[in-house]
């Protein structure tokens, strides 16, 4: 019984050898692609491409006897871990002209997610913390973007307290409540404003089939690329009135 065991044992670690091996062809393929979508701006995430692979997956594992959530457990999990390598590839820089992006609370976690991203695109940039306001009228002065990231009840006197940016400048938040920051952004700025609220935390490995809800403010042609920008990055987009998504 025990050689019998043994045999049967060993021909299993011999079948988890290859499903490693495996995995890891897999991941190095992912790579690949992720620098061909980085070449040419392709989004992460292909909802399309992926809901059909599935349904292959399942028909072929079934076919063998083998239960269809089982694979689609495994293929969504081999998957996630796919759509966090293919960060390592960066992504397209869609407005390479852009001056600098300050993020305003750059050293929060959800600061540093979307300076992470910012950067893995290409862009230069800049982050103002709590203790470098006596560098803010420097560091604004020829901002192509700002992004306010701060505690929801400091938004409003951080937004009014950045002063003339230029005229061109994009002025955005990511707050989790919309109205009094866009009407803040709308009164402090002459330029482009957007709300934005991205929905989910800053522990994520990708942007991958995440939600980003903006509420248009002023000159939404000026920052189409931005939402562009964030669909590379994989999330899915919403758009809603601030008042509507203050309801809600």
């Amino acid at each position: 019984m025990v050689a019998e065991l043994t045999q049967l044992r060993d021909q299993i670690d011999e079948v988890d050898k290859q499903m490693v091996e495996l995995l890891a062809r897999r991941l190095a393929l992912v790579a690949e692609v992720g620098e061909v979508k980085s070449k040419h701006g392709l989004p992460i995430y292909a909802p399309d491409r992926e809901a059909a692979m599935l349904a292959s997956r399942r028909e072929e594992a079934a076919s063998k006897g083998i239960p269809p959530d089982l694979i689609e457990d495994i293929l969504r999990r081999t998957m996630r871990e796919s759509y966090a390598s293919e960060n390592d590839s960066g992504f397209k820089c869609l407005n390479p002209e852009l001056r600098s992006v300050v993020v305003v609370g750059g050293n929060g976690q959800l600061g540093k997610l979307f300076c992470k991203l910012f950067r893995l695109s290409g862009y230069n940039v800049k982050v103002l913390g709590s203790q470098d306001w006596d560098h803010a009228d420097e560091m604004l002065n020829d901002a192509g973007m700002v992004v306010v990231t701060v505690p929801i009840h400091k938004t409003d006197g951080v937004i009014r307290s950045l002063g003339k940016l230029p005229d061109d400048c994009i002025l955005a938040d990511l707050t989790s409540i919309k109205s009094e920051p866009l009407q803040a952004m709308l009164e402090s700025h002459k330029g482009p404003v957007v709300g934005l609220h991205p929905m989910f935390g800053p522990d994520i490995s990708s942007l991958a089939k995440q939600v980003i809800v903006y509420c248009d403010g002023r000159n939404p042609e000026a920052y189409q690329w931005l939402l562009e920008q964030f669909r590379i990055w994989g999330a899915s987009l919403h758009r809603i009135s601030a008042i509507e998504h203050d309801q809600a």
